[in-house]
């Protein structure tokens, strides 16, 4: 049996209409284009590279295969090159000296409450970074920010949103978790992707490992939630619970819908198969004896892709209930740009008699890169921390050494410009011995850089030691180090 979701080849990204500084299309044309206008001098100084040395294994991450297809049942695919040019949302918080004066102060408070009042829909379009204001009251320190820089400027740093993630839990007809399904929209809630993951996943637990669906039944939905984060290495936001009731609600406006199958199972045969509203429950929780957990979640998926056009295509009332929060927003905002469903890809789990299966730690990071293109660590641990700086003056780079740090198993945190354009070579700061292993993994993951220590502070500015674990500066060789 195959399936039909593929993980596809990530997009060039590409600025959006109006953008302050249009990219040349060559790359010798991009070099003239940001040396133009620099009046600081390039730095020099530079130290030897880092030699080899053994890179510390992250959590749920196999260096020796991160870059190799593994053996075993596997099962991938991302709504990928629809979401190549999304914008990299970030909250405002940028460096600098703070003001003192009551006027400012005053000013700053007034600037908040209408950031605030604004962030849900407020984004700065294209390879620029969109300015939002929500952590910015949880995380201000005096001290840290100049409320004047914009995202363009030299110096300016931005907390990155993560991607709104919520986890779908399918509770069957005998309340065992029969479905689980993570949702992750792009921008603006135009597309996204539907991750769809097997109850059956193994993940790691205070008391030893245990299934999405153990944990389901002995914690309960929140944990379920986030154990299935842990499983995509995405945390889930938001969590909901549907039942088959629930189902037959959430279709009934579209009136049913059509499902190729392969095999028979329940009472429905090999073949097109017509869903009511009232089947869907129990289409999705069906499963034939002998057959693997990974047999259903192809349905499931399938399911997915076959309903979110309907959805797409149906009008104000097609979807019951609160469409601005919950179920009904996500399952709109995918549909609304296009988005699909795939499943997450795993392998099986050798141990023991009973069906179980593990993350594909080989291939998930590339998976999630398209999936969840800015995904908040699951667990601590679990994402390697990173605050990226742009030392080149050119903004598009920004997005796409995002995309590849992800990929490379990182939660981009904070993102930003250094103090001044034109840095020569890109670094990988890290500070303290303790997250050396850290620094040493994106550079054997990327190959990106060199790795130095920062005597203190990240890259001589104030960066709280519980934020970040790894500063990232872009220098003028990270195109072709990213496009190698």
């Amino acid at each position: 049996m195959t399936t039909d979701a593929v993980v596809p080849e990530a997009a060039p990204e590409r600025p959006a209409d109006g953008c302050r500084h249009p990219r040349p299309t060559s790359r010798r044309g991009r070099a003239v284009a940001r040396r133009a206008g620099r009046t600081s001098a390039r730095s020099g100084g530079q130290d030897p590279p880092v030699g080899a040395a053994d890179v510390a294994g992250r959590p749920g991450v196999d260096p020796a295969g991160a870059r190799a297809e593994p053996d075993g049942t596997d099962r991938d695919g991302a709504s990928g090159d629809r979401r190549d040019d999304r914008d990299l949302v970030v909250v405002e918080a940028t460096g600098g000296r703070a003001r003192a004066s009551a006027v400012a102060r005053d000013r700053l408070r007034r600037r908040r409450a209408l950031v605030l009042g604004a962030m849900a829909g407020l984004t700065l379009t294209g390879v620029a970074l969109a300015a939002v204001g929500v952590r910015e009251v949880r995380t201000s320190t005096a001290g840290r920010y100049e409320q004047e820089l914009g995202p363009d400027d030299p110096g300016y740093e931005a907390y990155v949103v993560p991607t709104p993630t919520l986890a779908v839990l399918h509770r069957g007809a005998d309340g065992s978790l029969v479905g689980a399904a993570l949702i992750a929209l792009a921008p603006e809630d135009r597309g996204g992707t539907v991750v769809v993951v097997p109850t059956s996943a193994v993940v790691a637990r205070p008391a030893g490992e245990a299934t999405i669906a153990e944990v389901y039944r002995t914690e309960g939905p929140e944990a379920a939630a986030g154990a299935l984060g842990q499983a995509v290495t995405a945390a889930a936001a938001e969590h909901v619970e549907v039942d088959d009731a629930r189902w037959r609600d959430l279709v009934a406006p579209v009136g049913g819908l059509e499902v190729s199958i392969d095999a028979p199972v329940g009472e429905w045969e090999a073949g097109r198969v017509e869903l009511r509203p009232e089947d869907v429950g129990a289409f999705l929780a069906a499963r034939a004896d002998g057959e693997s957990e990974l047999e259903r979640v192809e349905r499931q998926q399938r399911f997915w892709n076959a309903w979110l056009p309907l959805v797409a295509g149906g009008g104000e009332d097609v979807l019951p209930g609160e469409v601005e929060t919950g179920i009904g927003r996500f399952v709109r905002g995918v549909a609304r740009g296009d988005g699909s469903a795939a499943a997450l890809p795993v392998v099986r789990d050798g141990d023991g008699e009973a069906e179980r299966f593990r993350t594909d730690v080989g291939r998930v990071n590339a998976f999630v890169s398209h999936a969840v293109p800015y995904p908040a660590s699951p667990a601590p641990g679990a994402r390697i921390r990173v605050r990226l700086l742009n030392g080149t003056g050119d903004p598009s780079l920004t997005p796409v050494a995002a995309r590849a740090l992800v990929a490379s198993g990182a939660e981009v945190v904070l993102a930003g410009n250094t103090a001044a354009p034109g840095v020569d070579r890109t670094r990988i700061l890290y500070l303290g011995e303790d997250r050396a292993p850290l620094a040493l993994w994106i550079e054997a993951n990327l190959d990106l850089g060199r790795v130095e220590e920062t005597a203190s502070g990240q890259d001589g500015r104030r960066v709280s030691d519980d934020e970040i674990d790894v500063t990232v500066v872009l220098g003028e060789d990270a195109e072709d180090l990213i496009e190698r």
